[in-house]
């Protein structure tokens, strides 16, 4: 009897865990996707509107002229977005290789050396040169100014903390006795990473691309700092350039007095949130498809082995 009332007991307690759950996490959900129908309802809205009543859900007055505006570049946003998906694919490929290569040793016990090669990876998560010392290594030393490699190269191809998420997920779900029945096998460590530890990393492999190549597409810095050429512009660097071009237009109190006029019918608050509709809706369209692999990988990666 008491082990009955306990099962109930237990069954209610989870249900009011699980009531609770959902409630918060609906709750999360749109508290993050309010701001996108925001930025959503500003795009649409009259540069008159805004100015007189502020930002809205529901737009006082319906216009593009803030798409309209970027229409007429459309030629341009498409080289640039061209050129985005490049540096995206090849640096997430790039990104994947190199910390899959890395984490591998650092996830066998026989290595001996992985305690110092680990060291070596995560003494950078709390020390670097700094921006100064870093921007005259890649543009001294590399050469990578002005060249699609400024995108790829600094600061995103490798990182500690998706080493650290590889190598849990390579110690905690392959067990090392498959590797050492490879190993009798003939099987060298390149074939057995090839055949055996990228094929059943497919979870923890989809959450890292899936970080890097937001990485990738959402980084302009780069840009700003190594890129002068307008020809190697990425979709956000030609974003945040267009949108520091209308404010300045709008602002320029050098401008003639008819140009000026002309300056202010441009759609400045519009666009802004226009540009960055754009600049995140392929994002938007691809994580549906990888949504359930990327949770996966995050779990399990995150688990300590």
């Amino acid at each position: 009897m008491k082990k009955k009332q306990r099962n109930v007991s237990q069954i209610k307690d989870e249900l009011a865990f699980n009531r609770f759950s959902t409630v918060l996490m609906t709750l999360l959900a749109v508290y993050c996707i309010i701001p996108f129908f925001l930025m959503l309802a500003v795009s649409f809205s009259s540069e008159a509107s805004l100015s007189k009543y502020g930002y809205s859900f529901f737009p006082k007055e319906i216009t593009t002229a803030a798409y309209d505006f970027l229409w007429v570049k459309r030629y341009t946003i498409g080289r640039c977005y061209a050129l985005t998906i490049l540096v995206t694919v090849a640096g997430t490929l790039g990104n994947l290789v190199l910390t899959s290569l890395f984490a591998y040793p650092l996830s066998r016990k026989d290595f001996k050396a992985r305690n110092c090669f680990a060291f070596f990876a995560f003494f950078t998560v709390m020390f670097n040169g700094g921006l100064t010392a870093t921007y005259i290594v890649w543009t001294q030393f590399f050469h990578i100014k002005d060249t699609i490699w400024a995108y790829i190269l600094p600061g995103s191809l490798l990182s500690a903390m998706n080493i650290l998420m590889v190598r849990n997920y390579f110690s905690a779900n392959i067990p090392y006795e498959i590797v050492e029945a490879a190993r009798i096998d003939g099987a060298n460590d390149m074939r057995i990473y090839t055949r055996i530890m990228v094929p059943l990393s497919k979870p923890v492999m989809t959450t890292v691309g899936l970080f890097a190549a937001i990485g990738y597409w959402n980084n302009w810095t780069n840009g700003m700092y190594y890129i002068n050429d307008t020809k190697l512009f990425t979709i956000q660097v030609y974003l945040k350039k267009l949108m520091d071009s209308i404010a300045f237009l709008k602002s320029s109190s050098a401008a003639a007095e008819g140009a000026a006029l002309a300056y202010k019918a441009l759609p400045t608050e519009s666009a802004r949130m226009a540009i960055a509709i754009i600049a995140i809706l392929p994002i938007l369209m691809v994580y549906p498809f990888i949504q359930k692999e990327l949770v996966k990988g995050m779990v399990v990666g995150g688990v300590k082995g």
